[in-house]
């Protein structure tokens, strides 16, 4: 699967925030992550490729999707900052209702016990949100997010608010999801070094407004092989970090 971006135009109040941009991403490339300063686009370019946003001038073109070089959106899921549950359903409810469309009712309750499992959260499902911990409701979003059918899986800072331990923990379940499958292509947004080198295979930096990109990377250690704030991987971190202070 490959997203191109050719020659994009976008800006808000007449303010260019990408002016002449192209990326290329491919699902071979594996987990990608996007940094940059705060104001650089990061939220702005998942919206471009998900559709929510559309590029005043310039192509979005999607391959290996059933439509190949074509601009028509793929399904999508985004995992945000905040969990986002409705507060009036409960942990079944909260992830079963968007598939029922999709499934039927039976296959869409299948469907979501079994993505609660995979982020040991069965035992919750008939809570309501306002039951959980801010980790269980990120846990829960999360199943949500990966039991919608999509090849495609943005994600927004989600974990920023987690203390570390949870943090490290579910940016291993993202990995065994995202494989679990088929190979998802899964661009992140981060503003953590750490972070983006423990979960990321390909690093790309934003730089301010209208720039573009200003550092682009593939880091060739496997993700199996790599633990959070290893020796192995400060080089380029450091690298990050230095890239990300110098803009």
């Amino acid at each position: 699967m490959k997203v191109q971006l050719q020659n994009i135009f976008f800006g808000y109040n007449n303010n260019p925030l990408f002016s002449d941009f192209s990326l290329d991403i491919e699902s071979s490339d594996g987990n990608l992550i996007i940094l940059g300063p705060s104001g650089s686009g990061k939220t702005t370019l998942l919206k471009l490729l998900s559709g929510i946003l559309k590029p005043k001038d310039g192509k979005i073109l999607y391959t290996g999707f059933n439509n190949d070089g074509e601009s028509i959106v793929p399904k999508t899921s985004f995992m945000f900052q905040e969990p986002r549950l409705l507060p009036w359903l409960t942990v079944l409810q909260n992830v079963q209702i968007p598939l029922e469309k999709q499934f039927g009712k039976s296959e869409a309750v299948k469907r979501t016990k079994h993505f609660l499992s995979l982020v040991s959260m069965e035992d919750k499902e008939g809570s309501y949100p306002a039951e959980l911990s801010g980790g269980q409701s990120q846990r829960v979003s999360m199943a949500r997010a990966f039991a919608w059918p999509s090849p495609m899986i943005f994600m927004d800072e989600p974990f920023q608010a987690l203390d570390i331990g949870l943090k490290i923990n579910l940016m291993d379940l993202t990995n065994d999801l995202v494989n679990s499958d088929d190979k998802r292509l899964l661009v992140f947004v981060s503003h953590d070094p750490r972070e983006a080198v423990y979960l990321g295979n390909r690093i790309v930096i934003l730089g301010r407004p209208g720039t573009g990109i200003i550092y682009d990377n593939i880091i060739d250690i496997p993700l199996s092989e790599r633990t959070y704030g290893s020796p192995s991987l400060m080089k380029i971190e450091m690298e990050i970090t230095e890239a990300l202070r110098n803009i």
